[in-house]
């Protein structure tokens, strides 16, 4: 008896043809079904890459076609509309972030999951990269003990141009900005690790202020290029009152990722390859040399056979040379479809609508704490 193909739609064509497309396209009984894009370039594009039939300028004509799930990949400022459609017509979501423009707009989402029959998620993919899954048995089982601090620190190089042209990313009133497009993925993933957060100081700076319209006039940009933020962990954390730092910039003049969890036994760091590292507290030995390096040790996630096989079809596909988002999607994808088809309502350890609220509030404390140079509370 032949499976039941599960059917993916897509609105919008970039992050979608970059990571999401070719991961669900790995996966067995999985049809990519239809594309929704107004550019008609992109669109024929996107539909010739991965073999599809059926493409639409308007999303909503797209979700008249028989589909399990749709990815929301468009700018922030349209998610809630779109997500709301999808939701209406019975169809399970997948929102990319940042989620929503403000608590408003997500609260305004949340609510539209209540009448839904399928599940809603966020695109926090990193929760199902292996070395982060590993990250969490290893805090959860205390083999690094109690819980110090956690530190981030991601450049990219990737707006460093000034003659780079100004989109809504550079809009901060159309959700633009590292604090949003990063941010939102650290912030998730101390929750997801460590646990809520209870008040943040941030500081948001703006390094190359005016990008090239369409015409070359210069347009003001009101969105962050880099920020410095600092968290405090709740009572709903395993860190009570401590810190977690991070550092973002997108105007660097090269890339790289680190995140860092320091216990009590030993500190972990995943980098931007994928890999986990851990160094024990003993190999410091009380010092204090500046000139010997750390002797990280590589940790080597344990993984299901069905997963190791879907890791070596990772190894040998475009996904790999995008890093740790790419890669983390192309699991996320592998336990979205295993759900759909069981029927199941729910996705363990998948970030869902009221995860991208509850970030979404600590984005708005985010930006009050730097308006008022003060401490904010979630």
């Amino acid at each position: 008896m032949e499976q039941k193909k599960i059917k993916i739609g897509f609105i919008g064509s970039g992050w979608a043809r970059i990571a999401q497309a070719p991961a669900f396209s790995m996966l067995g009984d999985v049809e990519l079904a239809a594309v929704a894009s107004p550019t008609e370039l992109h669109r024929q594009k996107f539909m010739k890459m991965f073999g599809m039939t059926r493409g639409f300028a308007d999303w909503r004509d797209m979700l008249q076609c028989d589909l399990d799930l749709v990815c929301v990949t468009t700018p922030t400022y349209l998610h809630r509309e779109m997500v709301t459609g999808v939701l209406e017509s019975g169809k399970s979501v997948l929102c990319e972030k940042p989620f929503a423009l403000d608590v408003a707009d997500a609260t305004g989402m949340v609510e539209a999951v209540a009448a839904a029959p399928g599940f809603a998620l966020i695109d926090h993919q990193l929760r199902f990269h292996p070395a982060v899954r590993c990250m969490k048995q290893m805090i959860d089982g205390g083999e690094i003990g109690k819980v110090y601090e956690v530190r981030a620190v991601v450049n990219l190089a990737t707006r460093n141009r000034p003659d780079m042209p100004w989109s809504w990313w550079c809009d901060a009133e159309q959700g633009g900005g590292a604090l949003y497009a990063i941010g939102s993925h650290l912030i998730d993933l101390n929750r997801f690790l460590v646990g809520e957060i209870s008040s943040v100081s941030c500081n948001l700076a703006t390094s190359i202020p005016y990008r090239p319209d369409r015409t070359g006039k210069p347009c003001r940009v009101t969105s962050d290029d880099h920020f410095a933020m600092m968290m405090k962990f709740g009572a709903s954390s395993v860190a009570l009152g401590s810190s977690s730092l991070m550092h973002v910039t997108t105007v660097g003049a090269y890339t790289w990722f680190s995140f860092e969890v320091v216990g009590s036994h030993k500190t972990i760091r995943l980098d931007g390859a994928g890999r986990l590292w851990e160094v024990e507290n003993d190999n410091a030995k009380v010092g204090r040399s500046l000139i010997d390096a750390p002797r990280w040790k590589l940790v080597e996630p344990m993984l299901a056979w069905d997963e190791l096989v879907l890791q070596e079809q990772i190894r040998h596909s475009s996904l790999a040379v995008h890093g740790i988002f790419a890669v983390g999607f192309a699991f996320y994808a592998y336990r979205m479809v295993k759900a759909l088809k069981n029927g199941e309502k729910r996705l363990h350890d998948a970030a869902g609508f009221n995860d991208g609220l509850m970030i979404q509030r600590v984005l708005q404390a985010a930006r009050k704490s730097d308006k008022m140079q003060r401490w904010a509370k979630i």
